[in-house]
C-alpha cells in the first residue's frame, strides 16, 4: 500500500513543536490525531447522520452548569455574548448550548461562514423542535455594526461566536499565550464594550469518557477610569485566552486550528502597530537554522479564514 503524504512539512512541525513545547515525534502525533478529529466534526456535521446516532450522540455531551445560566438569563436579562473557541465537539455541543437556553432567550449565532443544508438537517435530526435554522445565524462580515446593534440592545438575546476566527473579526489584541506574546481577535470585546454587554466563556472538552460544556465566569463590560478601548479590548481578549489556554494544554489535538499554532503568535521584530497592519501570510523572515514558533514556511503563510474553512 502506497504510503501518504504528510499533510505537515518538517518545518511546519518543528515551528508547531516549539511552540508546544514538546518534541517533534510528539507534536508530529498530536497534529495526526488533530486531523482524524477535525475529520470526524466534519463528517458528522456535513454528512447526513441518522437521527438515533445523533441523539446518543449529543446525550453524551454533559452541560452540568446549565441550570446556573438559565437562572443568570432570567435574573440578569441584559443581551449577551457566549464566546467559545473551535475546541473539543464545539459543532454539536454549541448547538446543544442553545438548544438548552432557546425557551429563556432568543439565540444567535455570529458565525465565520454559513452552514450547509446537511448540517441544519443533521441539527433538526438531533435537537427537534429545539434546533436552530439558518434565521438564527448571523455571517460574520455581512452582519456589520449597524445589522448587530439593534439585536444586542434587545433584553434577553444571546449571541454565541468564537474568540479565535480569523483577525478580520474586529483586529488583533496581543496577548500572554503559552508563556509567549500572541495575537488573538479583539472582537467579541470590542462587541461587548461597545454595546455594554457582559461575556461569559465557554468551552466544549472532551475529557477522555465525554463531552463537556464549561462555562467561566461572566466577564463585564467595565472599562477603568481612563482605560482607552483598545487596553479595555486587549485586557478581556486576554482573559479569554486565559480561560481556554488549560483545556489546549491538556488535549491540544481537541483545537481545529492546532495546525496553525505558529500564525497566532507574534513574529520577532513585528509587534505594535506595525503587526497590525499584516495578515500572517504577508509577514516574511530570513531562514533560521533553529525553527522559530513564530515561522511557518510558505505554504503554511494562508490567511487562517482560507487555510482551515471556519464554520459554526
Amino acid at each position: 500500500m502506497a504510503r501518504q503524504k504528510p499533510s505537515y512539512s518538517a518545518q511546519q512541525i518543528a515551528a508547531i513543536a516549539t511552540c508546544l513545547r514538546e518534541p517533534q515525534g510528539r507534536a508530529r502525533r498530536l497534529l495526526a490525531a488533530n486531523e482524524r478529529w477535525n475529520a470526524a466534526l466534519d463528517h458528522r456535521r456535513n454528512t447526513p447522520q441518522k437521527q438515533s446516532e445523533l441523539r446518543r450522540h449529543i446525550a453524551r455531551i454533559g452541560f452540568p452548569q446549565r441550570r446556573k445560566l438559565i437562572e443568570l438569563i432570567d435574573s440578569d436579562p441584559r443581551p449577551r455574548l457566549l464566546v467559545s473557541y473551535h475546541f473539543g465537539d464545539y459543532i454539536y455541543g454549541l448547538n446543544l448550548l442553545g438548544a438548552g437556553i432557546g425557551d429563556h432567550a432568543a439565540v444567535y449565532y455570529l458565525s465565520q461562514a454559513p452552514g450547509s443544508a446537511a448540517y441544519f438537517a443533521n441539527l433538526r435530526r438531533a435537537f427537534g423542535k429545539r434546533a436552530v435554522g439558518p434565521e438564527s445565524q448571523l455571517i460574520v462580515g455581512e452582519a456589520g455594526p449597524g445589522a448587530l446593534a439593534p439585536l444586542l440592545r434587545r433584553p434577553g438575546v444571546q449571541f454565541i461566536t468564537f474568540c479565535d476566527l480569523s483577525e478580520q473579526f474586529g483586529g488583533r489584541a496581543e496577548v500572554d499565550f503559552l508563556h509567549r506574546p500572541a495575537w488573538f481577535p479583539r472582537g467579541p470585546a470590542l462587541l461587548s464594550l461597545t454595546n455594554r454587554i457582559p461575556i461569559v466563556p465557554v468551552i466544549n472538552w472532551f475529557d477522555g469518557k465525554r463531552g463537556q460544556l464549561v462555562l467561566g465566569h461572566q466577564i463585564e463590560p467595565e472599562r477603568a477610569g481612563g482605560e482607552a478601548l483598545a487596553s479595555a479590548a486587549e485586557r478581556i481578549s486576554a482573559a479569554l485566552v486565559r480561560f481556554f489556554e488549560p483545556f489546549f494544554r491538556t488535549n491540544p489535538e481537541q483545537w481545529r486550528y492546532l495546525g496553525a499554532l505558529p500564525l497566532y503568535f507574534i513574529q520577532p521584530g513585528a509587534r505594535g502597530a506595525n503587526q497590525t497592519q499584516e495578515t500572517p501570510h504577508e509577514q516574511t523572515h530570513e531562514a533560521s537554522h533553529e525553527p522559530s514558533c513564530a515561522t511557518v514556511d510558505a505554504t503554511a503563510r494562508q490567511d487562517l479564514a482560507t487555510a482551515h474553512p471556519l464554520h459554526r
